[in-house]
């Protein structure tokens, strides 16, 4: 079964090289509750005083995620 990844940018300011790129350490069933987790993460982070904004993404983990030609029967 498809397997998602949250991400999360994390900026410190508005300067592009204050941003870092942060990963999740766990992995979600479905796009939805891999967005749930990553959005609940960004607004926890934006809370602390080091971080000026917090962009929530998530990812297919490559090789979950059934070959264009494999249908369900």
């Amino acid at each position: 079964s498809i397997m998602w990844m949250s991400i999360m940018i994390l900026c410190a300011n508005m300067n592009a090289q204050s941003c870092m790129v942060i990963t999740g350490n766990e992995l979600h069933t479905s796009k939805e509750k891999c967005f749930k987790s990553a959005i609940e993460k960004a607004n926890k982070a934006v809370t602390y005083p080091q971080v000026h904004q917090a962009k929530p993404f998530c990812q297919v983990i490559p090789g979950t995620e059934k070959p264009k030609d494999e249908v369900d029967i």
